[in-house]
């Protein structure tokens, strides 16, 4: 059953280690390029640098909690990266 209030419905919980991913597709290579941009400029604000592995038209983001609890700066981290693709989604 979905849980209606989850803050980011659309990310991958691991609790061992701690950690949330999720993988986003686009259209073109140039969409890809403006999103990693993006997550890059949101990192450095947050001073959190996810792990990312990407291909031309898909990008995967892993969010480490560096061995805490998944707190609310993780889930607002991974909300702000939601925003980037909100309006293209």
């Amino acid at each position: 059953m979905p849980d209606d209030n989850n803050p980011i419905p659309h990310w991958q919980r691991q609790d061992l280690p701690p950690m949330l991913s999720r993988r986003f597709e686009f259209e073109t290579y140039g969409e890809t390029r403006r999103f990693l941009d993006g997550v890059a400029k949101l990192a450095e604000a947050a001073h959190h640098y996810p792990n990312l592995s990407f291909g031309k038209t898909y990008v995967s983001v892993t969010l480490d909690a560096d061995g805490k609890k998944i707190g609310p700066d993780l889930v607002a981290l991974a909300q702000q990266i939601d925003s980037l693709v909100a309006g293209a989604a």
